[in-house]
């Protein structure tokens, strides 16, 4: 009874280290990942022109989705962000979704959100895994795309990206990109085929 016991504790404890291992690695490059340079303007897909402020607000998207267990980790910090920073910068879910996923989806936080079925609108971006964010400022130039943090609760206050690029935007400060912000962590997109350049 008890090898039986300790042989399941055991195999609890490799699983558990085996999927943290996983999500602890960068996420694969997609082959072809194509991503508009910070500075340049972006022109949304319709999709989020129906649902993003009028131009002069900056704008950050949340990629998120629900079967990737890194976006649900964030959901917490991605919902203190909203509260501190949203009188002054409009916040959109996009929830990448599998081509053919039917139902309802959202992001679990309360903000306006658009599907992206296929990752049309991830693509577009040069966004390739989730949770991921793109910040446009006012006048819709691309002034960060990348994670929120290096740790995957956010509890690391100096590496806190994704607030820093807010504060930096709301500030008129243009700051030079953090290199580890740009290596994508968590799940890859819905459907991608992604090889390992890491």
């Amino acid at each position: 009874m008890i090898v039986a016991v300790g042989a399941a504790l055991f195999a609890m404890g490799v699983v558990f280290w085996q999927r943290d291992l996983f999500y602890s690695l960068p996420t694969p490059r997609p082959a072809g990942l194509v991503q508009p340079p910070l500075g340049q303007r972006v022109a949304l897909p319709r999709e989020l022109r129906d649902v993003a402020p009028a131009p002069g607000r900056p704008l950050l998207l949340d990629f998120y989705n629900a079967d990737c267990p890194c976006s649900r980790f964030n959901r917490d910090h991605v919902r203190a962000l909203l509260d501190r920073f949203a009188r002054d910068i409009a916040f959109v879910a996009v929830v990448e979704t599998g081509a053919n996923q039917d139902g309802p989806v959202d992001s679990g936080v309360a903000m306006p959100h658009v599907v992206d079925r296929g990752a049309a609108i991830a693509k577009s971006l040069g966004v390739y895994s989730t949770p991921q964010a793109v910040l446009l400022d006012g006048d819709g130039r691309l002034v960060y795309r990348g994670n929120y943090n290096t740790s995957r609760y956010c509890t690391e206050p100096r590496t806190q990206f994704v607030r820093i690029a807010l504060e930096n935007v709301l500030q008129r400060r243009v700051a030079a990109a953090e290199p580890e912000a740009g290596i994508a962590y968590g799940c890859a997109l819905p459907g991608e085929e992604c090889h390992d350049d890491r």
